[in-house]
Formats: structure tokens, sequence, C-alpha cells
């Protein structure tokens, strides 16, 4: 009698490498959601004249940016897509925290305070503002 082979479970390969939203649906590519040739001349651009973590330079650390990121994001404010002002580079623990303050933001009806709170820490609601490594007590 032969050994049974089992085989992970393999997707269609329509889905295979589609990201799927928290609603279900898929996310597209970064082409299909806008980001276009411009975007990429944009956005390398800002990384070359601000390589440094905007959200790190604020905590006192030294982050290096790894993407560039909209302070009020295209989903609501997509007139806003390429303007340089509404732009920041950030790494990407504190892409993580600033998309969680986006939702909560958003949540809350306050997109509005999006550019204070990512300007200055001392702005931003408290779960949102990390322990500064170099000067705990700031």
């Amino acid at each position: 009698m032969k050994a049974k082979v089992y085989r992970p479970f393999n997707a269609p390969r329509s889905a295979a490498g589609k990201r799927v939203t928290k609603t279900g649906g898929f996310r597209g590519s970064s082409r299909e959601r806008g980001y276009d040739a411009r975007w990429d001349r944009l956005s390398l651009a800002f990384r070359k004249k601000h390589p440094f973590c905007a959200w790190c330079i604020q905590e006192g650390r030294d982050g290096l940016t790894d993407l560039v990121d909209h302070v009020l994001p295209v989903v609501d404010r997509p007139e806003l897509r390429h303007e340089w002002s509404n732009l920041m580079g950030l790494c990407r623990e504190c892409h993580g925290r600033k998309t969680s303050m986006e939702v909560y933001a958003r949540e809350r009806g306050e997109l509005d305070y999006l550019p204070a709170w990512c300007s200055e820490v001392t702005n931003r609601p408290p779960q949102f503002v990390s322990i500064n490594p170099i000067n705990p007590e700031a």
C-alpha cells in the first residue's frame, strides 16, 4: 500500500498574490489603486530629500524612510495624491502606527486632525506615541 502524500492547499491562480482587505474584497495592485509612474518619481524624489523617518526624528530615533505616506489618505483626499506638502517619509514601524491612527481618526470623524497629529508628537492621541528610547521621561 502506497503512503498518502499531503499537499498544502493552493489558492486559485486568479486569487494568488492579491491582498484581501478587511471587508473581504481584493485590494488590487498599486497600479490598480492609482500609483503610477508619476507617483514613482515623486516618491523617489521625496525619499532622496527626506531620507530619515519623520516620526523617528520627532521621537529622537534614527530610523530610515522605507516608504512615502500621505498625511491625509488618498482614499479620503484623492486630489492631494501628488501634493508634496501631503507627504511624509516613514519607516515600516511608524507607518503601521500611522495607519492605525488613520483608522482611529476615520472612526471618530477626526480626519482633519491628522496633519496636526502627524506634525507633532504631543498632538497625537496617547496610544499612538511610542516611548522615546533616548529620553524615556520625554
